[in-house]
C-alpha cells in the first residue's frame, strides 16, 4: 500500500503534461469524429442491425476521493475509441493517474420491445469500467484487453437515455496486465493508455440469439465442425438453426451447444500465408442471423525427412519468418487510426517476404486479425504481461495477480480461437510478470490442453524451467546471467512445444532436441544507420545456416520504430520503409528454402 501511494505521489507532478510528441501517420489527419473506425467490429460474427457509438462523448476527470457522484460539469469532448492520452482523442495528451477517475457520457436513443434484447458492446476499456444507464449501474468489467457485452434491456427506457462510463486505470500500480504501458515512456516502455480504446456499439437482437460459435477443422478428413452457443433459451427448447457454407452452398442444421460436422467438397481449399483461402457461412436461429467465416489449416510440430523437429503447416515443413509487432501508433497509441492503416502494416510485412508476426504484449481489434486472415499472415499471439520484472519468478511477489492473469489468458484464447491466422500462444515474455516455476508450468499445461489445435511457446526468452534458458536468481537484477537448463526426464510433462531464445543482434538458436522446436523469438534490433540493409543481410546469411540446421523460425525486432525505439523496418509514422522490400523478400525466401529442404 505504501509503495502504491508513493508511486502516485511521485507522478502527480506530471499529471497534465503530455508525453513527447511524435509525427502522425498519413491516416491520422484524415480521422474525424464522424468517420472514426466505422466498420462492424466482429468480422466473424456480423449482424446488419447495429449502431456505432464511436465519435464525440463528453468527458471529465475527477479525483477518486471526495467524488460525491457524476460530474456536474464536463471538461470537454473526447473522441471515442481513442484513449485519453492518444492525440486522436483530441484531449491534448492528458495523462490519467491512479488517483483519478475518467468519466464519459453521451445520450443514446433506445427502443425496448418485447422479444428483443438491447446489447451494448465494448471492444476494450483500460482498465476498470463501470457502466451506468440513467441512474442505474448496469455492469462492472475489469481487464484492459478484452471485449465485454452489457444487456441494457432491463434498464432501457424508450427514447433518449444517458449512457455514462466510469473508468479507473492504475497502469503500473496494480496487479493487472498492462503490456508496455508505463507512467513515463522511455526505451521500450510506451505512453500509457486509459479508457475506451476500441469500438463501442449497440445492437438489437432477438430474445433467442447466437452468442458465439466455435470452429474445429480437420484438413485430413476435409471436415469442419461448428458449435453454436445460443443465449435466451428456456427449458424444453428444441429449436434448430440453419447453416449455409459458401461458395458451395453446403447446408445443414444445428442444435445449440451441439457440434455439427460438414464434409467439404474436394478439393478442400487450405488456408496459408501463401494462399489465404477462406470459407464463408451464414447461420440462422429463429429470427437471428449472423455471417462468419473460417479457414481450413493445421499447424503442428513434426519431424522432417531428416528427423529434425520442425513446424509444419498443412502437413508440410514450414519456417516461420516474422517480426516483433508492437501495434503502437503515434496518433492512436494502442488504437490503429483506421482500417487502411492496419492493412498497410500487414501488407508491408508481406511485401518484405515475411509470413508471420509476433503480436507483442497486446491484443488487437478483431478487424486486425481478420485482415491477417484475408491477406495471409501467421500470428503468434502474446499474452499482455503485468510488467518487466525479470526476477519475478524467483520471488513470492510472482503470485500477485495470477488469478486475473489466468482469466485474461482464457478470455484471449476464447476471443481468438476462431481466427485461422493465430497459430501459437505465447503466455510469457522474458520473465515480465512471470509466475514461479510451478505456476508457469500450470499455465502452459492449461493452454495446451484448452486449445490442442495450436502450439504453445513457453516461455519466450529466459526463465524456461523445462529445457531452455533461465536467469540466475543469485545475480538478478544486477546482470542477466543465463543458465541453460536440461529437459525434464522422459515421462514428465514439458507443456510447451517450443524452446525460445532471445539474442541481440544474433542470430543464434537453442540446441536441436527431441521434444520442442528450436525458435529464435527475438533477434536483430538494428538501429537506423546508412549501412542498415547491408548489416541486415549479413544477419540473414547466418540465419540461413541456422535454419538449415533445425531452427524452426525467427522473429526480427521489429516492424516499426516506436516512440524512443529506432530499430524498426518502418519509421514510427509509417512514412519511410528503411529497406528495399524486394531485397528482403529475396533474402527471406532463400532462408525458407534452406529450412524446408527445397
Amino acid at each position: 500500500m505504501r509503495k502504491g501511494l508513493a508511486s502516485m505521489l511521485a507522478i502527480a507532478c506530471i499529471a497534465v503534461v503530455a508525453e513527447a510528441a511524435f509525427p502522425p501517420t498519413p491516416w491520422g489527419g484524415k480521422v474525424t469524429s464522424e468517420n472514426c473506425l466505422r466498420d462492424y467490429p466482429r468480422p466473424q460474427m456480423v449482424r446488419n442491425d447495429w449502431t456505432c457509438l464511436n465519435g464525440d462523448w463528453d468527458y471529465a476527470i475527477t479525483a477518486v476521493t471526495n467524488t460525491p457522484g457524476r460530474p456536474a460539469k464536463w471538461d470537454g469532448k473526447i473522441r471515442v475509441p481513442f484513449a485519453l492520452e492518444a492525440p486522436l482523442s483530441m484531449c491534448g495528451g492528458r495523462l490519467l493517474n491512479p488517483d483519478e477517475y475518467l468519466w464519459y457520457t453521451r445520450d443514446v436513443e433506445l427502443d425496448p420491445r418485447p422479444g428483443e434484447r438491447i446489447l451494448l458492446h465494448f471492444g476494450a476499456v483500460d482498465f476498470r469500467a463501470i457502466v451506468y444507464l440513467g441512474h442505474d449501474e448496469v455492469a462492472i468489467h475489469e481487464g484492459g484487453h478484452l471485449p465485454f457485452t452489457v444487456d441494457l434491456t432491463p434498464f432501457a427506457r424508450k427514447g433518449v437515455n444517458a449512457l455514462t462510463i466510469l473508468v479507473w486505470d492504475p497502469t503500473e500500480d496494480y496487479v493487472q496486465s498492462c503490456g508496455k504501458q508505463a507512467f513515463k515512456s522511455s526505451t521500450c516502455f510506451y505512453t500509457r493508455v486509459s479508457g475506451m480504446w476500441q469500438t463501442v456499439w449497440i445492437e438489437t437482437v432477438p430474445e433467442k440469439h447466437i452468442a458465439d460459435y466455435k470452429v474445429d477443422t480437420d484438413i485430413d478428413k476435409g471436415e469442419v465442425t461448428l458449435t453454436f452457443n445460443v443465449d435466451g433459451l428456456v427449458y424444453g427448447d428444441r429449436e434448430e438453426g440453419v447453416v449455409e457454407i459458401y461458395p458451395m452452398s453446403l447446408r445443414g442444421t444445428f442444435r445449440p451447444g451441439v457440434p455439427v460436422t460438414f464434409r467439404l467438397p474436394a478439393p478442400v481449399s487450405l488456408w496459408s500465408p501463401e494462399s489465404p483461402a477462406l470459407y464463408h457461412f451464414t447461420a440462422r436461429f429463429g429470427k437471428d442471423d449472423i455471417k462468419g467465416y473460417f479457414g481450413m489449416r493445421k499447424f503442428e510440430k513434426r519431424r522432417d525427412a531428416k528427423g529434425v523437429l520442425r513446424f509444419f503447416l498443412n502437413n508440410k515443413p514450414y519456417y516461420v519468418m516474422g517480426t516483433l509487432d508492437q501495434g503502437w501508433w503515434p496518433d492512436g497509441l494502442l488504437t490503429p487510426p483506421s482500417e487502411e492503416a492496419m492493412e498497410f502494416d500487414i501488407q508491408t510485412l508481406k511485401k518484405c517476404g515475411f509470413n508471420a508476426m509476433r503480436k507483442h504484449i497486446k491484443v488487437e481489434p478483431l478487424r486486425y486479425y481478420a485482415l491477417c486472415d484475408r491477406i495471409g499472415l501467421l500470428v503468434l499471439q502474446d499474452m499482455p504481461s503485468r510488467g518487466a520484472d525479470c526476477i519475478a519468478p524467483f520471488h513470492a511477489d510472482s503470485v500477485k495477480g495470477y488469478g486475473l492473469y489466468r482469466e485474461e489468458v482464457k478470455g484471449i484464447m476464447d476471443l481468438l480461437m476462431k481466427v485461422p491466422s493465430v497459430v501459437m500462444w505465447i503466455p510469457y515474455n522474458e520473465g515480465w510478470g512471470q509466475h514461479g516455476q510451478n505456476l508457469t508450468h500450470t499455465t502452459l499445461d492449461f493452454i495446451k490442453r484448452y486449445d490442442p489445435s495450436r502450439l504453445v511457446d513457453g516461455p519466450s526468452g529466459w526463465n524456461d524451467f523445462e529445457g531452455g534458458e533461465c536467469l540466475d536468481p543469485a545475480d538478478a537484477p544486477k546482470k542477466l546471467t543465463r543458465l541453460t537448463t536440461v529437459h525434464l526426464p522422459d515421462g514428465l510433462c514439458e507443456a510447451a512445444d517450443v524452446v525460445d531464445y532471445h539474442y541481440y543482434p544474433g542470430p543464434a538458436m537453442p540446441p536441436v532436441n527431441s521434444r520442442r522446436v528450436p525458435f529464435l523469438g527475438e533477434f536483430g534490433g538494428l538501429v537506423t544507420s546508412k549501412d542498415i540493409e547491408k548489416t541486415y543481410l549479413g544477419l540473414m546469411d547466418k540465419l540461413g545456416d541456422l535454419a538449415e540446421k533445425g531452427l524452426g523460425g525467427s522473429i526480427y525486432t521489429q516492424s516499426t520504430d516506436v516512440e524512443f525505439e529506432s530499430n524498426g523496418l518502418l519509421t514510427y509514422d509509417r512514412k519511410v520503409l528503411k529497406y528495399h522490400p524486394e531485397t528482403l523478400k529475396t533474402a527471406h525466401a532463400a532462408i525458407i528454402r534452406r529450412a524446408v529442404g527445397e
